[in-house]
């Protein structure tokens, strides 16, 4: 079994790459869509959204590490993992228009089943 530091590092690691740059990515495409100005790219913004990203991920890794520590079966396991982190997510789109919601909660499902795999391999 991981340590705690194993499973922050990668998420935050994994976190920075699919919920930093993947999000901030996501936003431009949700922009785009909503034919908004495509010049509102600032370094301030985007180096917000990667810090979140990056703590998003942080904070994944640490439900990951108790779930993990507490939860033998796989399958229960990846459940409680991805409930938890989906509803956490739902709670920060909740607000947006129906695609945006769906575009940003899929995304954090790709990051919530690369931490699950990582914790899989680890367990095998």
């Amino acid at each position: 079994m991981a340590d705690l530091r194993y499973w922050l590092i990668r998420g935050a690691l994994v976190g920075l790459v699919v919920l930093g740059i993947g999000g901030r990515l996501l936003m431009r495409v949700i922009a785009h869509m909503e034919h908004r100005p495509l010049l509102v790219f600032t370094p301030q913004g985007t180096l917000n959204v990667v810090i979140a990203g990056t703590v998003a991920g942080l904070f994944a890794g640490f439900i990951y590490y108790l779930v993990q520590r507490f939860l033998r079966q796989p399958w229960l396991r990846t459940s409680v993992f991805i409930v938890i982190c989906e509803l956490v997510t739902w709670r920060g789109v909740n607000g947006l228009l129906p695609v945006p919601q769906l575009m940003f909660m899929t995304l954090a499902l790709v990051y919530l089943g690369i931490i699950d795999m990582m914790g899989r391999r680890l367990h095998s």
